[in-house]
């Protein structure tokens, strides 16, 4: 009995020393630049009763930087689908986290996903250099409030605290917020015994809403970068490829960055062309025909775009040969492949892309628009000529 209570004392002692030596889980941060001042003073009197001059004593603590990867988030959009050929921007959200100003480099690169040789590519080719300014709460922020308290670092400049400055984005409790012109206020912060000892008061252009930040929490400047990424090339034989897009910032000498991907697919279209002739003036149409010397033949050229991604600049080009004379005047297109002959639209030699020269027929719609053939839709040519 003796020896199980001995024991039963033994795991109380560890378990009572497990909770004083555990970290909690997270703890305050002081921002970087804080003087510590811990003041004592000592009263006394004279042998007379008569109160004497106060001494007072402190011991000065610097709060040094803890470098910190920054937060980067893709503020536009998580995924994209562009046209072979394209391009889209992408922006991104860079974020202090450490708990003074620090300098970060941010650069974009891509990774082929699917069926892309070579993926597409963006950004600079040499990463960007910028500093952030980021200080802590010292005092919760209340929802509805336009102002907050932060740490004092004597060694900023009047107008700046721990690089952050009027104008700058900052962002409290996860959400941005402005700050306002004339924002940063050190009024008594130098002065002891005051109310703002050590503090610095930062003026919002917009009330606190969303998530009030707690004590201790970093507020850090927020920067952005816009990147346009083109679509690099899908591979042969398939239609769509995809890539991820990714930005990314760290610390030259901290630790590892933080990365933002964004995948974006890629379409590419796909032509299929067929060529029919009637030799009954457009009533059937047929890839073969029997006709004899001066029938009038009509001629019909189908693109159909079976791919994912927008053909443009659709140029069709058709030399006659030796046996048969073009028909002016009697050309036509179609944007549908059920269109007939006797419905189409008629096309004028000269005009809309459309040119007859040198025993050539040619189609090259610019305008209103035929030169794009989107994703299953046709565009379709008729011409006429007489065997010779």
């Amino acid at each position: 009995m003796r020896n199980k209570i001995k024991m039963l004392s033994a795991l109380a002692f560890m378990f009572l020393t497990t909770l004083v030596i555990m970290p909690t889980a997270a703890d305050a941060s002081t921002a970087q630049g804080t003087v510590i001042q811990n003041r004592a003073t000592v009263n006394y009197n004279d042998a007379g009763g008569t109160a004497q001059p106060a001494v007072t004593v402190s011991a000065d603590v610097t709060v040094t930087l803890v470098q910190a990867a920054p937060n980067v988030a893709v503020s536009t959009v998580s995924s994209a689908t562009i046209n072979q050929g394209n391009t889209t921007t992408i922006t991104y959200n860079v974020t202090a986290t450490s708990n003074g100003p620090e300098t970060y480099t941010f650069g974009s690169g891509t990774a082929n996903v699917s069926n892309m040789n070579p993926a597409g590519t963006g950004g600079a080719t040499t990463p960007l250099s910028f500093t952030l300014g980021a200080t802590t709460l010292a005092a919760n922020a209340s929802i509805g409030a336009t102002t907050i308290k932060v740490a004092y670092n004597p060694t900023d400049p009047g107008t700046s605290v721990n690089g952050i400055t009027a104008g700058d984005v900052i962002v409290i409790g996860g959400n941005p917020y402005t700050v306002a012109v004339g924002g940063i206020d050190k009024t008594n912060a130098t002065t002891w015994g005051n109310a703002n000892y050590n503090l610095v008061t930062i003026t919002l252009t917009s009330a606190i809403a969303g998530t009030a930040g707690t004590a201790g929490q970093v507020v850090g400047e927020r920067t952005t970068f816009s990147v346009t990424y083109t679509s690099g090339t899908v591979d042969t034989g398939f239609t769509t490829g995809t890539f991820n897009a990714n930005g990314t910032a760290k610390s030259p000498t901290g630790p590892t960055g933080t990365s933002a991907n964004t995948l974006i697919t890629v379409n590419k279209p796909s032509l299929t062309v067929s060529k029919t002739v009637s030799v009954d003036g457009g009533t059937s149409f047929a890839a073969t025909g029997n006709a004899a010397p001066g029938t009038s033949l009509i001629y019909k050229i189908t693109i159909t775009n079976s791919g994912a991604g927008d053909a443009t600049s659709v140029r069709i080009t058709d030399t006659l040969p030796p046996y048969l004379t073009y028909v002016p005047t009697v050309s036509k297109y179609a944007t549908s492949a059920a269109t007939t002959y006797a419905a189409a639209t008629g096309l004028t030699e000269g005009a809309g892309g459309f040119t007859f020269a040198a025993n050539t027929v040619t189609y090259n719609p610019g305008s209103p628009g035929l030169g794009t053939v989107t994703p299953g839709n046709v565009l379709v040519l008729f011409y006429r000529c007489t065997i010779n």
